[in-house]
């Protein structure tokens, strides 16, 4: 009886100590998980596996679904004097921004094919618009303005250093024609083109020039009748960056052949789909659009706190994007804050700059009226998430504008030499 109260009492004691010391263990363990959450992140740990650029990962698979883009919103800019200003009667060209013309942007990826290492992804870009009729100021197709004659401008500026006997056939070609500088178009078909025969006598002068005979400032933009094949790296510590991009163009020569046309190669510059996990405001980042066939130099400007909760930091287009260009052709220097765009608008002579000349010399404006620089108004911001670094929200106003060159060699345009004329600028919109 005594030995059995004894190894009772042995029996409680070891019991108590087993309760301790399970107690001590629990609290150990509530201590040391909630630390190990925050050092390791395991939501973030398992998003970053997710996100893997992997063949059969989900991001793998959602690259080929069609997804909303950019929302653009696109203003043209009407011609309010001109033949005031042809005639000489006005010294400045006036004009009025017109719009929202409002298109849904959508993207996806082709024919995606992972490097034999795994460290590399390459995939064929492809992109489509589709109108917004109930954000839009009306439809395109019913608004007719007071426009540049883009194929006429652009097709003497472009000749403007060829030599005098081209530009007196393109002279004698046109002149039957009856052109104008300027025309009464409805803003669907300057947008997405419309057959024009100064087209066809530019590619006849300048062969290989051109090979379109429609011209319009959108479907230049959005070709259909070339490919971009682009290869980003696909580690962590290069996810999206690209390597290079290639442009191929379909020709029929019998069958449906692709002509590489044009290869480019980077250095810190991004799909603007994502970029390495863990970003840093220390790390130079540059995004290229396809379509615009130019980098922009992203600047870091600080982070918010955004409506998911998480963090981001927050880029703007550098001023440094917009500097240091010259004509292609004449090789003279451009004003401060516009860049050239005529490689992917076949040698046309347009440029880009931030919406209405923002942050850019006063010469750009001096001979225009109408324009109002309000960088409170036209916004260009990037938002990356933090930890994911995708981009999360994006806000860009950029414009293309034309720098005639000296086209005194022809009647109808001499009035317009080496004057820069405002087309349209768009407003892009994205948030994830």
């Amino acid at each position: 009886m005594v030995l059995l109260t004894r190894r009772d009492a042995i029996n409680a004691r070891i019991t108590s100590k087993n309760k301790i010391l399970a107690v001590l263990l629990t609290g150990v363990v509530f201590l040391i998980v909630p630390i190990l959450i925050i050092i390791l992140d395991p939501i973030h740990l398992i998003i970053k596996y997710k996100l893997r650029l992997t063949k059969g990962s989900i991001l793998y698979e959602l690259l080929q679904q069609e997804m909303q883009a950019g929302r653009l919103s696109v203003y043209v800019f009407n011609i309010t004097n001109s033949e005031r200003f042809l005639s000489g009667e006005d010294y400045k060209l006036k004009v009025e921004e017109i719009g929202p013309f409002v298109f849904q942007e959508y993207r996806w990826y082709e024919d995606l094919e992972p490097s034999e290492d795994g460290t590399r992804m390459a995939m064929t870009a492809k992109v489509r618009t589709e109108f917004i009729p109930e954000e839009s100021l009306a439809d395109p197709k019913d608004v007719i303005l007071r426009l540049p004659n883009l194929p006429l401008l652009s097709s003497a500026s472009l000749l403007s250093n060829y030599p005098s006997f081209i530009r007196s056939a393109f002279n004698l070609m046109i002149t039957p024609l009856g052109a104008k500088p300027f025309l009464n178009l409805d803003v669907h078909n300057f947008l997405w083109g419309y057959n024009n025969p100064i087209i066809k006598i530019l590619n006849g002068l300048a062969p290989g020039v051109v090979y379109f005979d429609s011209f319009g400032l959108l479907d230049r933009l959005y070709d259909n009748t070339s490919d971009y094949r682009i290869e980003v790296g696909a580690t962590d510590k290069d996810r999206f960056e690209i390597k290079w991009v290639k442009k191929y163009r379909h020709i029929k020569m019998g069958g449906i052949e692709d002509v590489e046309e044009s290869i480019q190669t980077f250095n810190n510059t991004y799909e603007a789909e994502g970029y390495p996990p863990n970003l840093t405001p220390e790390v130079p980042i540059n995004f290229y659009r396809l379509g615009i066939c130019r980098t922009f130099a992203l600047q870091y400007i600080g982070s918010r706190i955004m409506d998911y909760g998480g963090e981001a930091l927050i880029y703007t287009i550098s001023n440094d994007t917009f500097m240091g260009e010259v004509d292609p052709i004449t090789l003279k220097p451009y004003p401060y804050g516009v860049i050239d765009i005529s490689k992917c608008y076949y040698g046309l002579p347009f440029v880009l700059s931030k919406s209405h000349f923002i942050d850019s010399d006063p010469i750009l404006r001096e001979r225009l009226d109408g324009l109002n620089p309000d960088r409170d108004v036209h916004i260009n911001e990037v938002a990356i998430d933090r930890r994911v670094s995708v981009t999360y929200k994006t806000k860009l106003s950029l414009q293309v504008s034309m720098m005639v060159d000296d086209v005194s060699f022809n009647s109808m345009t001499k009035m317009l030499s080496n004057t820069v004329i405002p087309i349209a600028y768009a407003r892009v919109a994205n948030q994830k």
